[in-house]
Protein backbone atom coordinates (compact mmCIF):
# COMPACT_ATOMS: atom_id res chain seq x y z
CA UNK A 1 0.00 0.00 0.00
CA UNK A 2 2.84 2.36 1.25
CA UNK A 3 4.36 1.54 -2.11
CA UNK A 4 1.62 2.38 -4.45
CA UNK A 5 0.94 5.73 -2.36
CA UNK A 6 4.57 6.47 -3.15
CA UNK A 7 4.38 5.48 -7.35
CA UNK A 8 1.06 8.10 -7.19
CA UNK A 9 3.06 11.00 -5.81
CA UNK A 10 5.79 10.28 -8.01
CA UNK A 11 3.52 10.40 -11.19
CA UNK A 12 1.71 13.36 -9.09
CA UNK A 13 5.37 15.16 -9.08
CA UNK A 14 6.38 14.43 -12.47
CA UNK A 15 3.23 16.15 -14.19
CA UNK A 16 3.66 19.48 -11.97
CA UNK A 17 6.77 19.92 -13.74
CA UNK A 18 5.16 19.82 -17.18
CA UNK A 19 4.55 23.14 -19.04
CA UNK A 20 0.92 25.08 -18.89
CA UNK A 21 0.02 24.90 -22.70
CA UNK A 22 -3.18 26.20 -24.51
CA UNK A 23 -4.80 23.60 -26.90
CA UNK A 24 -5.16 24.65 -30.69
CA UNK A 25 -2.55 27.91 -29.81
CA UNK A 26 0.99 28.57 -30.16
CA UNK A 27 3.06 27.50 -26.98
CA UNK A 28 6.32 29.07 -27.12
CA UNK A 29 9.40 26.69 -26.03
CA UNK A 30 13.06 27.47 -25.79
CA UNK A 31 15.67 25.81 -28.22
CA UNK A 32 19.16 25.02 -27.01
CA UNK A 33 22.42 25.00 -28.32
CA UNK A 34 25.78 23.03 -26.72
CA UNK A 35 28.19 25.21 -25.58
CA UNK A 36 31.83 23.61 -26.18
CA UNK A 37 33.81 25.05 -23.04
CA UNK A 38 31.21 24.91 -20.15
CA UNK A 39 29.68 21.32 -21.66
CA UNK A 40 26.09 22.36 -21.25
CA UNK A 41 23.07 22.72 -23.50
CA UNK A 42 22.39 26.10 -22.87
CA UNK A 43 19.06 27.71 -24.12
CA UNK A 44 19.28 30.04 -27.01
CA UNK A 45 17.08 33.22 -27.74
CA UNK A 46 16.11 33.93 -31.15
CA UNK A 47 18.05 36.23 -32.86
CA UNK A 48 21.26 35.44 -30.99
CA UNK A 49 21.28 31.70 -32.75
CA UNK A 50 25.47 31.91 -33.47
CA UNK A 51 26.63 33.67 -29.88
CA UNK A 52 27.23 30.45 -28.56
CA UNK A 53 29.14 28.92 -30.89
CA UNK A 54 31.39 31.45 -33.18
CA UNK A 55 32.85 28.80 -35.09
CA UNK A 56 29.00 27.95 -36.73
CA UNK A 57 28.40 30.78 -39.08
CA UNK A 58 25.12 31.54 -40.40
CA UNK A 59 24.93 30.03 -44.19
CA UNK A 60 22.24 30.87 -47.08
CA UNK A 61 19.40 28.36 -46.37
CA UNK A 62 18.62 27.78 -50.01
CA UNK A 63 17.69 23.52 -49.45
CA UNK A 64 17.93 21.38 -46.87
CA UNK A 65 17.26 17.55 -46.40
CA UNK A 66 14.82 16.87 -43.93
CA UNK A 67 14.42 13.58 -42.07
CA UNK A 68 12.02 11.74 -40.17
CA UNK A 69 11.92 8.48 -37.68
CA UNK A 70 10.13 6.97 -34.94
CA UNK A 71 11.71 5.00 -32.75
CA UNK A 72 9.47 2.90 -31.46
CA UNK A 73 8.51 3.80 -27.08
CA UNK A 74 6.66 0.31 -26.49
CA UNK A 75 9.43 -2.32 -27.72
CA UNK A 76 11.98 -3.30 -24.88
CA UNK A 77 15.58 -2.30 -25.06
CA UNK A 78 14.48 1.64 -25.83
CA UNK A 79 18.04 2.87 -24.69
CA UNK A 80 19.91 0.84 -27.27
CA UNK A 81 17.80 0.94 -30.13
CA UNK A 82 17.76 4.47 -29.57
CA UNK A 83 21.54 4.60 -29.37
CA UNK A 84 21.72 2.40 -32.41
CA UNK A 85 18.75 4.59 -34.68
CA UNK A 86 21.94 7.77 -33.73
CA UNK A 87 24.57 5.98 -34.99
CA UNK A 88 22.83 4.97 -37.86
CA UNK A 89 21.64 8.73 -38.78
CA UNK A 90 24.65 9.87 -38.49
CA UNK A 91 26.25 7.08 -41.05
CA UNK A 92 23.30 8.13 -43.41
CA UNK A 93 23.50 11.95 -42.81
CA UNK A 94 27.08 12.82 -42.59
CA UNK A 95 29.58 12.69 -45.34
CA UNK A 96 32.75 10.32 -44.11
CA UNK A 97 34.90 13.21 -44.64
CA UNK A 98 32.77 15.71 -42.53
CA UNK A 99 33.73 17.18 -38.83
CA UNK A 100 33.18 19.48 -36.78
CA UNK A 101 35.55 22.13 -38.65
CA UNK A 102 34.53 21.67 -42.22
CA UNK A 103 30.59 21.70 -41.30
CA UNK A 104 30.12 24.43 -43.85
CA UNK A 105 30.31 21.95 -46.83
CA UNK A 106 27.60 19.15 -45.42
CA UNK A 107 24.34 19.27 -46.63
CA UNK A 108 21.79 21.53 -44.03
CA UNK A 109 20.16 18.70 -42.06
CA UNK A 110 16.83 18.80 -40.13
CA UNK A 111 15.58 15.62 -38.03
CA UNK A 112 12.31 14.88 -36.69
CA UNK A 113 11.70 12.12 -34.37
CA UNK A 114 8.61 10.80 -32.45
CA UNK A 115 7.99 8.53 -29.88
CA UNK A 116 10.98 9.35 -27.75
CA UNK A 117 11.09 9.02 -23.86
CA UNK A 118 12.84 11.16 -21.52
CA UNK A 119 16.04 9.14 -21.12
CA UNK A 120 16.21 9.57 -25.28
CA UNK A 121 16.68 13.08 -24.51
CA UNK A 122 19.48 12.11 -22.22
CA UNK A 123 20.79 10.23 -25.29
CA UNK A 124 20.27 12.85 -27.88
CA UNK A 125 22.06 15.40 -25.53
CA UNK A 126 25.21 12.97 -24.89
CA UNK A 127 26.33 12.40 -28.80
CA UNK A 128 29.14 14.17 -29.92
CA UNK A 129 27.82 14.80 -33.61
CA UNK A 130 24.59 16.25 -32.18
CA UNK A 131 26.27 18.81 -29.80
CA UNK A 132 28.89 19.72 -32.62
CA UNK A 133 26.43 20.19 -35.25
CA UNK A 134 22.94 20.82 -34.07
CA UNK A 135 20.49 22.89 -31.72
CA UNK A 136 17.57 20.68 -30.08
CA UNK A 137 14.54 21.77 -29.32
CA UNK A 138 14.09 19.75 -25.84
CA UNK A 139 16.42 19.14 -22.94
CA UNK A 140 13.08 17.44 -21.20
CA UNK A 141 9.73 16.24 -21.55
CA UNK A 142 8.60 19.70 -20.01
CA UNK A 143 6.47 20.92 -22.80
CA UNK A 144 5.09 17.22 -23.74
CA UNK A 145 1.63 16.63 -22.49
CA UNK A 146 2.34 12.53 -22.83
CA UNK A 147 4.83 9.82 -21.62
CA UNK A 148 6.42 10.27 -24.86
CA UNK A 149 6.90 12.80 -27.63
CA UNK A 150 8.43 14.49 -30.52
CA UNK A 151 11.71 16.07 -30.07
CA UNK A 152 13.29 17.85 -33.44
CA UNK A 153 17.14 18.61 -34.24
CA UNK A 154 17.96 21.36 -36.23
CA UNK A 155 21.31 22.15 -38.46
CA UNK A 156 23.62 25.12 -36.65
CA UNK A 157 23.93 26.83 -39.79
CA UNK A 158 20.24 27.39 -40.09
CA UNK A 159 19.09 30.62 -37.98
CA UNK A 160 16.16 30.10 -35.89
CA UNK A 161 13.33 32.71 -35.67
CA UNK A 162 11.23 30.91 -33.43
CA UNK A 163 10.38 27.49 -31.57
CA UNK A 164 6.40 26.87 -30.73
CA UNK A 165 3.84 23.57 -30.06
CA UNK A 166 0.34 23.22 -30.56
CA UNK A 167 -1.46 21.18 -28.48
CA UNK A 168 -3.98 19.16 -31.02
CA UNK A 169 -7.23 20.19 -29.66
CA UNK A 170 -8.98 16.99 -30.49
CA UNK A 171 -6.71 14.24 -29.08
CA UNK A 172 -7.31 10.89 -26.78
CA UNK A 173 -3.24 10.48 -26.99
CA UNK A 174 -2.02 14.03 -25.70
CA UNK A 175 -0.45 14.40 -29.37
CA UNK A 176 0.49 17.89 -30.89
CA UNK A 177 2.10 19.71 -33.60
CA UNK A 178 6.34 20.93 -32.70
CA UNK A 179 6.85 23.91 -34.91
CA UNK A 180 10.42 25.28 -35.78
CA UNK A 181 10.63 28.60 -37.97
CA UNK A 182 14.07 29.02 -39.74
CA UNK A 183 15.15 32.44 -41.89
CA UNK A 184 15.58 30.79 -45.70
CA UNK A 185 17.67 33.48 -47.55
CA UNK A 186 19.16 33.64 -50.97
CA UNK A 187 22.35 35.61 -49.84
CA UNK A 188 23.02 39.71 -49.27
CA UNK A 189 21.32 39.73 -52.99
CA UNK A 190 18.53 38.00 -52.32
CA UNK A 191 15.11 38.13 -50.41
CA UNK A 192 14.30 36.19 -46.85
CA UNK A 193 11.29 35.00 -45.67
CA UNK A 194 10.25 32.05 -43.17
CA UNK A 195 10.47 28.41 -43.43
CA UNK A 196 8.00 26.85 -40.92
CA UNK A 197 8.80 23.04 -40.19
CA UNK A 198 6.40 20.94 -37.92
CA UNK A 199 6.88 17.86 -36.46
CA UNK A 200 4.45 15.53 -35.38
CA UNK A 201 2.59 12.22 -34.78
CA UNK A 202 -0.81 11.93 -34.99
CA UNK A 203 -3.93 10.09 -33.43
CA UNK A 204 -3.05 6.12 -33.50
CA UNK A 205 -5.66 3.83 -34.02
CA UNK A 206 -9.35 4.29 -35.44
CA UNK A 207 -11.79 6.51 -34.24
CA UNK A 208 -15.35 8.00 -35.01
CA UNK A 209 -15.44 10.35 -35.93
CA UNK A 210 -11.64 10.10 -37.15
CA UNK A 211 -9.73 12.71 -35.35
CA UNK A 212 -6.49 12.37 -37.45
CA UNK A 213 -7.96 14.88 -40.43
CA UNK A 214 -9.14 17.51 -37.46
CA UNK A 215 -5.50 17.37 -36.48
CA UNK A 216 -3.60 17.78 -39.64
CA UNK A 217 -6.04 20.81 -40.59
CA UNK A 218 -5.02 22.68 -37.70
CA UNK A 219 -1.37 21.72 -38.65
CA UNK A 220 -2.37 22.94 -42.09
CA UNK A 221 -3.23 26.51 -40.65
CA UNK A 222 -0.07 27.28 -39.27
CA UNK A 223 1.66 25.87 -42.54
CA UNK A 224 -0.10 28.31 -44.50
CA UNK A 225 -0.55 31.22 -42.36
CA UNK A 226 -4.53 30.90 -42.31
CA UNK A 227 -5.27 30.54 -38.22
CA UNK A 228 -6.85 33.60 -36.86
CA UNK A 229 -4.79 36.50 -35.78
CA UNK A 230 -5.41 35.76 -32.19
CA UNK A 231 -3.78 32.42 -32.34
CA UNK A 232 -0.36 34.14 -32.20
CA UNK A 233 1.78 37.37 -33.84
CA UNK A 234 3.38 34.31 -36.15
CA UNK A 235 4.84 35.68 -39.50
CA UNK A 236 3.24 34.11 -42.71
CA UNK A 237 5.51 31.50 -43.93
CA UNK A 238 7.39 31.90 -46.96
CA UNK A 239 6.79 27.79 -47.25
CA UNK A 240 5.92 24.80 -45.14
CA UNK A 241 7.30 21.26 -44.21
CA UNK A 242 5.46 18.79 -42.27
CA UNK A 243 6.53 15.35 -41.80
CA UNK A 244 6.73 12.57 -38.87
CA UNK A 245 4.10 9.38 -38.39
CA UNK A 246 0.82 10.58 -39.52
CA UNK A 247 -0.55 7.17 -39.10
CA UNK A 248 -1.91 6.92 -42.31
CA UNK A 249 -3.80 3.59 -42.56
CA UNK A 250 -7.25 4.50 -42.91
CA UNK A 251 -9.61 5.80 -45.85
CA UNK A 252 -9.89 9.09 -44.66
CA UNK A 253 -6.07 9.62 -44.48
CA UNK A 254 -5.38 9.83 -48.31
CA UNK A 255 -7.64 12.53 -48.79
CA UNK A 256 -6.91 14.98 -46.25
CA UNK A 257 -3.66 16.12 -47.47
CA UNK A 258 -5.63 17.25 -50.66
CA UNK A 259 -7.93 18.90 -48.35
CA UNK A 260 -5.66 20.65 -46.23
CA UNK A 261 -4.18 22.28 -49.46
CA UNK A 262 -1.24 20.25 -49.27
CA UNK A 263 1.93 18.19 -51.25
CA UNK A 264 2.60 14.87 -50.75
CA UNK A 265 6.37 14.46 -51.61
CA UNK A 266 6.35 11.01 -51.95
CA UNK A 267 3.65 11.83 -54.68
CA UNK A 268 4.81 14.50 -56.36
CA UNK A 269 7.79 12.30 -57.09
CA UNK A 270 5.85 9.70 -58.90
CA UNK A 271 5.28 7.40 -55.50
CA UNK A 272 2.03 5.58 -55.93
CA UNK A 273 0.04 4.37 -52.59
CA UNK A 274 -0.15 0.62 -52.15
CA UNK A 275 2.82 -0.13 -53.44
CA UNK A 276 5.81 -2.45 -52.09
CA UNK A 277 7.87 1.11 -52.31
CA UNK A 278 5.48 2.97 -50.67
CA UNK A 279 5.17 1.27 -47.29
CA UNK A 280 7.16 2.50 -44.13
CA UNK A 281 5.42 0.37 -41.54
CA UNK A 282 4.62 -3.32 -41.50
CA UNK A 283 8.22 -4.59 -42.70
CA UNK A 284 9.74 -5.20 -38.86
CA UNK A 285 7.18 -5.79 -37.22
CA UNK A 286 6.38 -10.15 -35.86
CA UNK A 287 4.65 -11.90 -38.70
CA UNK A 288 1.47 -12.38 -36.99
CA UNK A 289 0.97 -8.18 -36.64
CA UNK A 290 1.94 -8.09 -40.18
CA UNK A 291 -0.54 -10.79 -41.15
CA UNK A 292 -3.30 -8.79 -39.01
CA UNK A 293 -2.82 -5.14 -40.38
CA UNK A 294 -0.63 -5.47 -43.58
CA UNK A 295 2.02 -2.83 -44.55
CA UNK A 296 0.86 0.80 -44.72
CA UNK A 297 2.48 4.45 -45.54
CA UNK A 298 2.16 5.93 -41.76
CA UNK A 299 4.68 8.08 -42.08
CA UNK A 300 4.90 11.25 -45.11
CA UNK A 301 6.51 14.22 -45.59
CA UNK A 302 4.03 17.26 -46.78
CA UNK A 303 4.53 20.60 -47.85
CA UNK A 304 3.63 23.74 -49.51
CA UNK A 305 4.38 27.22 -50.42
CA UNK A 306 7.92 28.26 -51.92
CA UNK A 307 9.56 24.65 -51.88
CA UNK A 308 10.21 22.29 -54.76
CA UNK A 309 10.76 18.32 -53.74
CA UNK A 310 13.98 16.99 -55.32
CA UNK A 311 14.68 13.67 -54.24
CA UNK A 312 12.69 11.36 -50.87
CA UNK A 313 13.58 8.14 -49.92
CA UNK A 314 13.66 5.37 -47.23
CA UNK A 315 15.84 4.55 -44.31
CA UNK A 316 15.86 2.49 -41.73
CA UNK A 317 15.56 -0.78 -43.43
CA UNK A 318 16.35 -4.21 -41.52
CA UNK A 319 18.81 -1.90 -39.21
CA UNK A 320 19.46 -3.60 -35.97
CA UNK A 321 20.10 -3.15 -32.23
CA UNK A 322 23.01 -5.19 -30.31
CA UNK A 323 20.77 -6.29 -27.23
CA UNK A 324 23.06 -8.15 -24.68
CA UNK A 325 22.17 -10.44 -22.27
CA UNK A 326 22.56 -10.29 -18.39
CA UNK A 327 25.40 -12.37 -17.34
CA UNK A 328 23.39 -14.41 -15.09
CA UNK A 329 26.34 -16.78 -14.08
CA UNK A 330 30.80 -16.55 -13.59
CA UNK A 331 30.70 -19.09 -15.71
CA UNK A 332 30.15 -18.90 -19.76
CA UNK A 333 30.00 -22.38 -22.17
CA UNK A 334 30.79 -21.60 -25.45
CA UNK A 335 26.98 -21.90 -26.71
CA UNK A 336 25.55 -19.56 -24.24
CA UNK A 337 23.94 -16.85 -26.17
CA UNK A 338 25.55 -13.56 -25.24
CA UNK A 339 23.05 -11.73 -27.32
CA UNK A 340 20.83 -10.73 -29.88
CA UNK A 341 19.77 -8.12 -32.87
CA UNK A 342 16.60 -6.55 -33.10
CA UNK A 343 15.17 -4.43 -35.08
CA UNK A 344 15.60 -0.54 -34.22
CA UNK A 345 11.81 0.11 -34.80
CA UNK A 346 8.63 -1.08 -36.56
CA UNK A 347 8.64 2.23 -38.72
CA UNK A 348 10.78 3.03 -41.67
CA UNK A 349 12.04 6.69 -41.58
CA UNK A 350 12.10 9.00 -44.71
CA UNK A 351 14.84 11.52 -45.79
CA UNK A 352 14.03 14.03 -48.24
CA UNK A 353 15.91 16.96 -50.31
CA UNK A 354 14.21 20.17 -50.62
CA UNK A 355 14.96 23.46 -52.76
CA UNK A 356 13.60 26.42 -51.41
CA UNK A 357 12.56 28.72 -54.54
CA UNK A 358 10.69 32.13 -55.18
CA UNK A 359 13.13 34.34 -52.86
CA UNK A 360 14.94 36.59 -55.27
CA UNK A 361 14.13 40.08 -54.78
CA UNK A 362 11.12 39.57 -52.35
CA UNK A 363 10.51 41.61 -50.20
CA UNK A 364 11.82 40.02 -46.35
CA UNK A 365 8.62 38.14 -44.72
CA UNK A 366 8.35 37.85 -40.39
Amino acid sequence: MAQQSTSVFQRLRALSTKATMTAGFPNPQPYYSYNQTTQKWNPVRSGNTTTLDPTTTVTPLKSLTLTTWNIDFQQPCKTERTQAGLNYLSKVLLRPSDDSSNTNIAPINIIFLQEMVPNDLTIIQQTKWIQDRFFITDLSDTHWRGTYGTTTLIDKRCQVQRVFRVPYSTTRMQRDGLFVDVNCFQGQEGGSGTLRLCNTHLESLLSKPPIRPIQLHLASQFMHGSFEQEKGDLPTPHAAILAGDLNAFAPEDLTVPIECELRDAFLVLGGKDGTEQSFTWGQQVPDWVREKFGCSRMDKILFCGGLEVDSLKRIGAGEMAWIEYPQVSDVESEDQEKGEEMWITDHLGLCARFRIMGLEGEETVG
